[in-house]
Parts: C-alpha cells; structure tokens; sequence
C-alpha cells in the first residue's frame, strides 16, 4: 500500500487553491493506477515462471533420493495458478487556523495494491500416474529426444534396458540391485552410435511402410570399421542398412534392432543409482550396498559415468543448480557438472513427453487489469 500526508501553510485563498490543485494531482495519480495492470504482469510473471521451474525441479531431485532410499515415490503437480490484483486509492484534505497568524492544509492519500494468488495441487495417481510414469517410454520418443540436440549416447544410456541381447543394467530399473550389473557391452553398443551419429552416418525415422521407427544407415557406412564392429555386437546383417526398430526381444532376424525400453519409473529408479549416501546411512543399512562377485563394493560411478551425480552434504551446498533436503543432509547438483545437468534437463523432458492423454491443467496465470 503506498500512502503519503503532505502538510503545509496556506494563507487566504491561495492556501485554498494549493489545496485543491494538489488533491487534483494526487486523484489524477491514483487515476493513473490502471496502468498497473501491464506492470503487475511484468513484475510477476517471471517471478511465478521462475519458482514453478526451480520447485518443479527440486520435486525431480527428491524424487531421484527417495527411491535410493526405497521411499515412497510421489509427485503433485501444481493443477492451477490463480492470481488477482485489486486497486484501490482514497484521497483527502484538511484546512484549518493554528492561529490568528496562520493556517495549515493537510492532504492524505493512500493507494493499496493488493495481489491474492490461489494455487491449487493434484497428486499424480490412478490412470494417469500408469500412463505417465509406469509405462514404457516409446521408440518414438528415442527417435524424437535423439534428433532433437540430445547425444544419443545419453539418450540410449538413461532410456534403453536391453538392446537385442546386451543387458544395460536390467535390474536396475527397480530398487537398487545387490549384485553387480551388466553394463559394457551395452556402452560400447552407445560409443559405437555416438560416433557414427557424428560421422552422419544413420538417422533415426519413421519408415511409411511399415509405420514404425527405423535406423537409416547411409550406404558407405558398410565400410566403417564402427558400423562392422556394431552389426557383429547386435547380431545384424551387415549387408543392410535400414533396420526396423521394434520394442519386441524375439526377433532376432538380423534385420530388426529389438529394443526395450524402461519407464519413466524404471529411469528414476536407475538414475537413483548416482546419488551418493552419507557413509552413516550404509552403515546403518537404510540402503541396498550393491556387490560384485568377489564380495567388493561396486562403484556405480562405472555405469553412471558422463550421466548423473548427485553428492551429499551436511551443509547447505554453496555451488548448487538444484538442492533438496532429505532424512537430514543435502542432496545436490553441482552448478558446474554439465553432464548431471543435461541428464537431468532430459529427464524433466522425458516427464513432459510421458504425459500423454493426462488430464492435469498446465498452470493458468491471470490477472486482471484496468480498461
């Protein structure tokens, strides 16, 4: 609320007339409030689209810790942003004698500006919790997140649990697995792609024949000592250079790159694998210890690497893009960790394109402004 009292001597009718000529200014003032509409919105919007991303994200991240810790996993969506502003002003005048020798005008006025926001949460269940998080995500998608500035080695890496018959860390798709995962072949199968995408030697598409999602080799690719070393860990016909993708693993023609997918669940679940634990909760057995088969501590550091790291702290972080709370430490990621960043600007994307036929309203911003 602005408000403001001017007081000041007048005599006679001059003093008078000040009075009159600074109430008139002072209502012309308060008649210019409804230019506020376009101010308000200019001072709001950006605050309000700021604070739902950074929330937005620090649900993610919370996400990401709870399952590590095999808690309960849940999202609330913000279902409706409402925000009203209301406009008001009043003004005033006094005038009176102090003394035979002098008198005094005093003019008042206030303005109130006056913002009510209304938000309202819905939690992700039901239909829509199966469609957007429990389902596998589509070759569509693979397709479409690839040719749209993502590497496919990240793509592939975070998206894909089997490819053909090389296993990427299967087990992982849920609470974190006791026993070492299977994971080379699979990121030799990824380096091998990344460096033929960057030779611009294949492209994913949609085949019109046959309606679904294909890999499209250029023909010289036949003669590159990576495209050969591919078809050899794939199982494919190196004579050919258009393969069908398909989410089904019993074909096994050579024409076919069979691909399984997890879902936007299974994700989580095997990003949570790259959130580092305080050493006292090992100790105290709140999370699964994975071992390979000589009994070692594995370090899934091997499998994570160039995606996803998510450290801890007792502290506040200093340096943090996103920082959540949880079971009393920090959980973060680094500012400066590009790598952790992308994935995870991914996996928000991912999210998006997981909603499908979801019901929830994006947020809705108004605010009404004078004529």
């Amino acid at each position: 609320m602005l408000s403001g009292v001017i007081s000041y001597p007048a005599t006679g009718s001059r003093g008078r007339g000040l009075v009159f000529l600074a109430c008139l200014l002072l209502l012309l003032g308060v008649t210019g409030c409804v230019g506020l509409g376009p101010q308000a919105i200019s001072a709001t919007r950006t605050d309000y689209n700021q604070t739902l991303l950074e929330t937005d994200d620090e649900q993610l991240l919370l996400n990401l810790v709870r399952l590590r810790y095999l808690d309960r996993l849940l999202f609330l969506e913000a279902s409706a942003l409402t925000t009203q502003f209301s406009f008001g002003a009043s003004a005033g005048a006094a005038y009176g004698y102090q003394s035979l020798a002098r008198e005094n005008s005093i003019i008042d006025g206030r303005i109130l500006v006056e913002e009510k926001p209304t938000i309202s949460y819905t939690p992700l269940q039901g239909k829509d919790f199966v469609e957007r998080v429990l389902s596998r995500i589509s070759l569509e998608t693979l397709v479409l997140l690839s040719g749209s500035g993502w590497s496919v080695d990240r793509v592939y890496r975070v998206c894909v649990e089997r490819m053909n018959d090389i296993d990427h860390a299967e087990r992982a798709d849920g609470p974190t697995p006791d026993t070492e995962p299977e994971y080379e072949e699979f990121l030799r199968i990824t380096t091998l792609l990344s460096e033929l995408r960057d030779e611009d030697m294949y492209a994913g598409a949609r085949s019109p024949e046959e309606s679904s999602s294909v890999l499209r080799f250029q023909q010289e690719a036949g003669e590159i000592s990576e495209f050969q070393e591919l078809a050899q860990l794939l199982g494919l016909n190196p004579q050919r250079r258009v393969f069908s993708m398909s989410n089904s693993l019993d074909r096994r023609d050579g024409t076919t790159l069979n691909i399984r997918t997890r879902s936007f669940q299974g994700v989580m679940y095997f990003l949570a694998n790259a959130v580092r634990v305080p050493e006292e909760d090992i100790e105290a057995g709140r999370v699964t210890v994975t071992r390979d088969d000589e009994g070692n501590v594995f370090d899934w550091s091997a499998v994570m690497g160039g995606l996803m790291d998510i450290p801890s702290s007792e502290d506040p972080p200093d340096n943090a893009s996103v920082a959540v709370r949880h079971r009393g430490h920090w959980f973060y990621i680094d500012d400066s960790d590009l790598d952790s960043k992308s994935t995870f600007a991914m996996l928000g994307q991912i999210y998006a394109l997981q909603s499908g036929s979801v019901s929830v309203a994006p947020p809705l911003l108004t605010l009404p402004v004078g004529d």
